[in-house]
């Protein structure tokens, strides 16, 4: 069948699952948005390139697909490196689909418009796979090639370009047969059986469930295995949702905590399930994991930054699922019931809580308002702020993909359009944003594709008029500060100026009710200007907060 090459990339994105995309159209890839005008993908046409690569990036988050973002050539491609980062960090599959100047002219830097030396290069140190199709023909196989690249192994963003006289050319191309399906990567039998006879033997097991446990979808066989051996399971940022944290067994996102560490260097066997052990996860390297047990579907990460009694390969899925086979028998207790570990756990979060409320009442109080208004099924995406801070450690959720955060990178002006692409994934679920006033500024823009395609998300903007986690830094290291003093506009009006809703909150009993009301339905921006206290549980955090109050 004889296609363009803008009708081959759509065909291409079509074979291979894609319904949605986030881009803006340039001059050198409207053969693509022309294709796309007789196609049944969706897009969404946000304000900024950097805005629609956090949205795909969101969309993958929630969804566990990949995210697609469509760019033009040069400065726009550029634009996403930031979400790509984010994503390579967090084992995001992304997919940044751009065009690119004239073929005879790359590389040769005579002045064409949106010309960059090596776009694909710039690119290379936040994604695992670069490539470009310098033909109709090839676009097919390149797309083909990338989302094997995203979904193959541990997903990581890609990056493919197209430059854009092989977009308006046109060529035959053959009929392909569907994608293949990637195999799951299965662990050796050996190495389950060596892992299943250590645990066998210990008396206090615990696991700790990092990202690559939800990426896998392995929440059931996580569950039945913590029940089987009656293992408390902590979570990573990234993990978080893993287990229903009601569960009796669910330690929370803790970890880091001087109590829980304590703990687990009281266990004589941790199970870690597709986590890095970084340095905020560790505390610097320096959480003691005895009888640990690792297992990753990245062999790169296997004695990294821990060295492991034994190191699985392998799918975290799999690798449950078979654990459970070769453990046998069933769990000892009904599943909700109270059993000595479970008692544990609850003492062990309850004395959590309560050290952190005797710290910072206020932080306490904010989180648990927050939970009792946001409904069971809530998406939450986080910015970087104070009070996500509070919640990525002290918030329960309940289902995997339902906590959005960019991690690794700590990307401020993530929220919002990581927000909007949440919401597009799984539009049955409310989806809430926490953002802080410095880190909204980023894409505030962004508000404009919410109202444009009435995207009812709820984004609660902390405004404390600065960078309220550099001004006590700044304070506490030096005495004085500079530039964390910021000007912003009045974000109801801002809300209200893209026809959108907003209120202002300035009491936290006051919180609440306005969540509720937002929830009921439209998007809507709430302005909270209540001051939040410095987070508490981690130990860099709590130090600060303690020298500040002693100075």
């Amino acid at each position: 069948m004889k296609m363009t090459g803008g009708e081959a990339v759509v065909g291409a994105l079509e074979a291979n699952g894609v319904d949605t995309l986030f881009g803006m159209p340039g001059v050198h890839n409207l053969a693509i948005y022309d294709a796309l005008l007789d196609s049944g993908i969706r897009h969404i046409v946000a304000r900024h390139e950097q805005g629609a690569a956090f949205m795909a990036e969101g969309y993958a988050r929630a969804s566990g697909r990949v995210g697609v973002c469509l760019v033009t050539s040069g400065p726009a491609l550029l634009n996403t490196a930031t979400p790509l980062g984010s994503a390579w960090c967090d084992s995001v599959p992304v997919l940044a689909l751009a065009s690119q100047i004239p073929s005879a002219a790359i590389g040769t830097e005579k002045g064409y418009i949106h010309e960059c030396r090596d776009q694909l290069g710039c690119l290379q140190p936040v994604t695992a796979w670069v490539a470009r199709a310098d033909s109709v023909a090839a676009i097919p196989a390149v797309v083909e090639e990338a989302f094997a690249r995203m979904t193959r192994g541990r997903p990581r963003p890609v990056a493919v370009e197209v430059p854009c006289d092989v977009l308006d050319s046109s060529d035959e191309i053959p009929p392909r047969d569907a994608p293949p399906m990637m195999e799951v990567p299965v662990p050796a039998a050996a190495q389950v059986e060596r892992a299943a006879g250590m645990l066998r033997q210990a008396r206090r097991p615990a696991i700790l469930a990092g990202g690559g446990l939800i990426t896998s979808g392995a929440a059931t066989p996580l569950r039945r295995l913590a029940e089987r051996l009656e293992a408390p399971v902590f979570t990573t940022i990234l993990g978080k949702g893993s287990l229903p944290e009601d569960h009796p067994l669910a330690a929370g996102s803790c970890a880091v905590h001087p109590a829980a560490r304590e703990y687990l260097a009281g266990c004589d066997a941790v199970l870690a399930v597709g986590t890095r052990f970084t340095d905020e996860e560790t505390v610097g390297f320096q959480m003691r994991l005895p009888g640990l047990i690792h297992l990753d579907i990245d062999p790169a990460e296997l004695g990294r930054n821990y060295e492991p009694e034994i190191g699985i390969t392998g799918d975290a899925g799999a690798f449950l699922t078979a654990l459970l086979d070769e453990l046998g028998g069933a769990p000892p207790e009904p599943a909700n019931a109270i059993s000595p570990r479970s008692a544990e756990v609850a003492r062990l979060r309850h004395f959590i809580l309560e050290d952190s409320r005797a710290v910072e009442p206020d932080g306490v109080a904010l989180v648990e308002i927050l939970r009792a208004a946001l409904p069971r099924e809530t998406v939450i995406v986080s910015d970087l702020t104070l009070a996500a801070y509070w919640c990525r450690r002290l918030l329960d959720v309940y289902e995997p993909r339902s906590y959005v955060y960019p991690w690794g990178f700590c990307t401020l002006g993530f929220g919002l359009p990581a927000g909007i692409g949440a919401k597009l994934a799984r539009p049955e679920q409310p989806v809430v944003v926490i953002a802080g006033d410095g880190g909204f500024m980023f894409n505030c823009q962004e508000l404009a594709v919410a109202a444009q395609f009435g995207i009812e998300i709820v984004v609660l903007v902390f405004n404390n008029g600065g960078f309220g986690v550099m001004k006590p830094q700044q304070e506490q290291r030096y005495g004085r500060t500079l530039a964390v003093d910021l000007a912003n506009p009045d974000f109801v009006m801002l809300a209200r100026s893209f026809g959108l809703r907003g209120r202002r909150v300035d009491r936290l009993d006051e919180l609440g009710p306005a969540l509720t009301e937002a929830l009921a339905g439209g998007c809507w921006v709430i302005e909270v200007t209540l001051p939040v206290p410095l987070q508490v549980m981690e130990p860099a955090p709590r130090l600060l907060h303690e020298a500040l109050k002693s100075g």
